[in-house]
């Protein structure tokens, strides 16, 4: 069973939570881009959506190793979007 976005996102801000051990800087960063999701409006243009999307997909890959519970966060994130023509 597929999550909603809210389902997503929710989930995406418990890991953020709990990663305490990252650097600021890539909190900060994560922080970000789940504000800027969650702000997503029908206003904003296709090439904002895409831009999201495509930064959301280079932050799993930057966490692959790392933080793989995240990545895989991140990328069921995108694919949600995605369902939704984001």
């Amino acid at each position: 069973m597929q999550n909603s976005l809210a389902e997503e996102i929710e989930m995406l801000r418990d890991q953020l939570q709990r990663a305490k051990a990252m650097e600021p800087d890539v909190l900060s960063i994560l922080s970000r881009v789940v504000h800027d999701v969650t702000t997503l409006t029908d206003e904003h243009s296709g090439e904002e959506r895409a831009k999201l999307s495509e930064r959301l997909e280079a932050l799993a890959a930057r966490f692959e190793s790392s933080h793989p519970e995240l990545a895989g966060s991140l990328r069921r994130l995108v694919n949600t979007l995605a369902d939704l023509g984001v």
